[in-house]
């Protein structure tokens, strides 16, 4: 393909990354359900072609997206939670993926659906803090819960990754362990550098203003993002260790040392929520062959099997943990609900165990489904829940 005709596909993306939101707000369906159909059917009906070009684009837009998920991540916040919600949150945790095992075991699913069912991200959860309010309690813990998931979720997909990329088959050669002790070399090389920084930060505060200056003219707190963004993906290459982990943690550090740069913070949201997301929203649809999706019911019947397979473990782990908290059947619902739209997050698990033939091509679609399905449908549920569903005890 030459360069023209590459030219050709970015315009019409970027025509479709226009159109979304209008779509978006006319079907009161989530724009990114809109813009990976949007990609699906552009490509299904040849408006334009994949390349190798839009590939490396698309997962540059991947890990910006990670970036902006370890952006939600502030780690002082995670102080401020408290034991009690602690205790019951590992609670949480354990019976959930406890139960994504059980599913895998008993179905005999591939490894990577452990870390499928649980994930979580808090994309979605905005919407509804929009549409309901903060103040709803069983929103509140959602919010909680959502933040720590977000991290769980992260570990849990490096450490797959990484265990597929090292073939998980070879598990007693050294190259296998060698991989995750570089993981674990650097999570912790990290950690220390993290640590210093903080104490460095507290000590002379007026050193931030070194990397991120106040009342700049030349977008240095920009500059100083991306620089970190590059250099802790640059490391991950480096060790072998995915690059997803290094672009989340840039995020956290920026969300955790430079919190007080609210218009950067606004700034790489709108860079990102503007242009690399929708990005590669589209470029996923563009992945979808809806001549293989509309032949193969089975595939849509998957997707919607996953999604009410991942309502399922979150129900259960909600009354183990928060049942007695919620005191009503209509809340923990609510709260499971909420809790188990991970669109953003379900659809780049999907694509990158496609590219770590962990999953298979039909395993794919079937996820994608799975995503859009609990965007539109769930959305719904909570609304008819909320609404019209009296509160009992």
């Amino acid at each position: 393909m030459h360069h023209g005709q590459e030219l050709h596909a970015f315009a019409v993306i970027a025509l479709l990354i226009v159109i979304a939101p209008y779509v978006s707000r006319f079907s009161r369906i989530p724009v990114a359900v809109i813009e990976i159909l949007l990609g699906a059917f552009a490509c299904y009906f040849g408006i334009f072609e994949g390349s190798e070009t839009l590939n490396v684009v698309a997962h540059v837009s991947f890990l910006y997206l990670m970036l902006l998920a370890g952006m939600e991540v502030d780690l002082r916040g995670f102080s401020k939670l408290g034991r009690d919600f602690y205790k019951k949150a590992c609670l949480y945790f354990i019976v959930l993926y406890a139960a994504a095992g059980s599913i895998v075991v008993i179905f005999n699913l591939e490894w990577i659906y452990i870390a499928i069912f649980p994930v979580m991200s808090l994309g979605m959860l905005v919407t509804l803090i929009r549409d309901y309010g903060k103040n709803r309690e069983w929103l509140d813990v959602a919010l909680k819960i959502g933040i720590v998931g977000e991290l769980v979720s992260i570990t849990a997909l490096v450490v797959v990754q990484n265990g597929y990329a090292q073939n998980a088959g070879a598990i007693t050669s050294w190259t296998f362990y060698k991989a995750f002790a570089f993981l674990a070399l650097f999570v912790v090389a990290f950690l220390i550098i993290f640590r210093i920084g903080k104490i460095v930060f507290w000590w002379k505060p007026v050193i931030k203003l070194w990397f991120m200056p106040t009342g700049d003219s030349n977008n240095q707190d920009i500059r100083f993002s991306f620089m970190l963004f590059f250099i802790l993906i640059g490391i991950t290459a480096l060790m072998d260790v995915e690059d997803v982990l290094g672009a989340f943690l840039a995020g956290m550090v920026i969300a955790t040392f430079f919190a007080y740069k609210h218009d950067m913070v606004h700034k790489l949201n709108d860079i990102g929520f503007g242009f690399f997301v929708p990005l590669f929203f589209v470029y996923v649809g563009s992945t979808l062959n809806l001549r293989d999706i509309l032949g193969n019911y089975h595939v849509v019947l998957h997707g919607i099997y996953i999604a009410f397979g991942m309502l399922a473990v979150r129900l259960l782990a909600a009354n183990v943990a928060f049942g007695a908290y919620f005191k009503s059947i209509k809340n923990t619902a609510l709260f499971a609900l909420s809790d188990c739209m991970p669109l953003t997050f379900l659809v780049a698990i999907a694509k990158l165990g496609l590219d770590l033939q962990a999953i298979t091509q039909e395993q794919y679609y079937s996820l994608i489904i799975a995503a859009t399905f609990e965007g539109i449908f769930f959305t719904i549920f909570i609304k008819i829940i909320f609404y019209y569903v009296r509160t009992r005890h």
